[in-house]
């Protein structure tokens, strides 16, 4: 995946609100023993040369956990074909718009 990362057919999108979600939660004690310092470190140099940030303007309320419409606004506002998530509220909506809710193990198998 790290190569259609780098060749552009995967676009990794983020917005800053999306960055901070992301260092929180793989900093969070469950997910202490899936991530090592070192992938996050990796994740994030990969995250600073190859996403593309973006200024998320629209405002969505339809998640259950309001906290979470953050990232249906992103996917919109980007047009992302995918928003890949572990959260089961998300996941629930399956569609959003043309976006696909999907987990990062559906996605993998998709791209084989």
């Amino acid at each position: 995946m790290d190569e259609k990362i780098k060749t552009g057919k995967i676009r990794i999108l983020f917005s800053s609100e999306s960055i901070e979600e992301f260092l929180t939660v793989a900093n969070r004690p469950k997910f202490k023993n899936m991530f090592s310092e070192k992938e996050i470190e990796a994740a994030i140099d990969l995250f600073d040369v190859y996403a593309e940030m973006h200024d998320v303007k629209s405002k969505i309320e339809i998640c259950r956990d309001l906290k979470d419409n953050f990232l249906l606004a992103l996917a919109k506002d980007a047009r992302a074909d995918y928003l890949i998530t572990g959260d089961k509220d998300i996941l629930e909506l399956k569609l959003f718009g043309k976006t696909r809710i999907i987990t990062i193990s559906t996605f993998l198998k998709s791209m084989n």
